[in-house]
């Protein structure tokens, strides 16, 4: 094993055209033409709760029987085998379904997942389901979330800039000369609602005047997915995307530039990486369904930016495709340490990808509930949606262009089509065999139920 420090930034929902765009976000633009950019690389499922088993222990969700990962056993996790190593590991975020609720906690020895709203506090006392709570629910969204931007600015998730300043506070109690560190910060500002900060507000909005109005549209539009939504409403709800993403883009630079490098967290021999859990379908949301992201596996849900910047990586592209399951074993194969349990690991390191000489010539894509596909090299997709059913798929052709364009058309499947259906089949039983040992939470608890209405995926 090597010291090096492991920083992973992720952005929720962050877009691969967006980050690689130099009117949007330079920086990370600019980062990844000095670090190693996985052009090519999509999530394995289209909403967090199906990408974080990936991201963070390197399994499909459809090889773990629930949500999140198990409370022990079953998995591995990145935290648990870098701590056994030496290393000291933190995670922050103000996403639920990222935390100790769903376990992702293991192998971290500090973090924060989320705060409680006032909602949250008010749900302990009022059943959620009558009409007090209802109610209680409108005053807040428009009434008490309207006055208290007036008076201060209040968002509804902790910001890049809170979220930076958490870990901060961590690093501040540690040296860089005698620790080593996992820290992992993973960003909501690109999440709907998209509400950017007031100095970050985008000019001439058609519809929009302030920032509550930005939560309030934007949520219903992504909760609509754009129906009933006028055109205006939607220029502003992508105006306003935009936005969050080059506020985002402002405070990795500040992190990175101006606290990691000159402290001594960030150096030649640290590994730093910027990613997504999946992306958002912003733009051809009527031929989808689907304003946002959830269990889609179209273009614009699931390509993602992903840029490493380590010592043994050479400063390059990468065409291949690659996805996330792999970036557990490639972090650890970069720092020397072995998989303690590989038979539990479902990724394999892209290492050998980097220097060519190998390619990932098909993706398997994970949702929950039945929702599953696949992504070949050669342009074809197959998948099922939450817009057609489980038992409808659909069969695609796309042209993953490295300029960050999506172009993707609905087909008549062919031979290669069917492989796929194949390659899905052969994925779900090779998962089957693993869930029976990897129990996490019922997704039909009310804790999930809760969960997803707070981040906007149920009424």
């Amino acid at each position: 094993m090597n010291d090096s420090n492991i920083i992973i930034l992720s952005g929720d929902s962050l877009r691969y055209d967006r980050a690689m765009d130099d009117n949007v976000m330079p920086y990370l633009a600019s980062t990844a033409e000095t670090a190693t950019n996985f052009q090519n690389a999509v999530s394995n499922a289209g909403f967090t709760p199906g990408s974080f088993p990936s991201l963070m222990a390197s399994r499909y969700p459809s090889s773990i029987d629930g949500v999140g990962i198990p409370e022990d056993g079953g998995v591995t996790t990145l935290a648990e085998e870098l701590s056994q190593a030496g290393y000291d590991c933190g995670v922050w975020s103000d996403n639920k379904f990222v935390g100790a609720d769903y376990n992702y906690d293991r192998g971290y020895g500090t973090g924060q997942s989320y705060e409680d709203n006032l909602r949250d506090n008010v749900r302990k006392y009022v059943d959620e389901d009558g009409l007090l709570f209802e109610l209680l629910e409108k005053g807040y969204m428009h009434v008490w979330q309207r006055v208290k931007n007036a008076l201060t600015e209040s968002h509804y998730y902790a910001t890049a800039e809170e979220i930076n300043k958490w870990a901060k506070t961590w690093l501040a109690d540690k040296d860089p000369e005698e620790d080593s560190v996992h820290l992992w910060l993973h960003y909501m500002d690109s999440h709907h609602p998209y509400e950017p900060p007031a100095d970050w507000m985008p000019d001439g909005l058609e519809v929009v005047s302030n920032r509550t109005e930005a939560n309030n549209v934007t949520r219903r539009v992504c909760q609509d997915d754009g129906v009933g939504c006028s055109d205006a409403e939607v220029r502003d709800a992508v105006r306003l995307y935009d936005a969050e993403c080059q506020y985002l883009d402002s405070q990795i630079e500040a992190f990175v530039e101006n606290f990691l490098e000159p402290n001594g967290w960030f150096t030649d021999d640290d590994v730093l990486v910027v990613t997504s859990d999946h992306g958002e379908i912003i733009e051809e949301y009527d031929k989808w369904g689907e304003f946002g992201h959830g269990n889609f596996f179209n273009e614009e849900c699931t390509r993602i930016p992903l840029v490493i910047d380590a010592p043994s990586l050479d400063s390059k592209t990468v065409d291949s495709q690659v996805s996330l399951i792999d970036l557990m074993p490639t972090l650890l194969d970069l720092v020397g340490v072995e998989v303690s349990a590989d038979e539990l690991v479902m990724g394999e390191s892209l290492i050998n990808v980097v220097a060519g000489d190998e390619r990932r010539e098909t993706i398997f894509y994970d949702g929950t509930l039945g929702f599953h596909g696949a992504r070949s090299e050669d342009g074809v997709k197959r998948f099922n949606t939450e817009y057609v059913g489980e038992d409808t798929y659909l069969d695609t052709e796309f042209k993953a262009a490295l300029d960050g364009d999506y172009d993707e058309t609905l087909v008549k499947g062919g031979l290669g089509h069917d492989r796929l259906g194949a390659f899905v089949t052969e994925r779900l039983d090779e998962c089957a065999t693993l869930s029976d040992e990897s129990t996490a939470i019922d997704p039909d608890s009310v804790q999930v139920k809760q969960h997803m209405k707070d981040l906007g995926y149920l009424k």
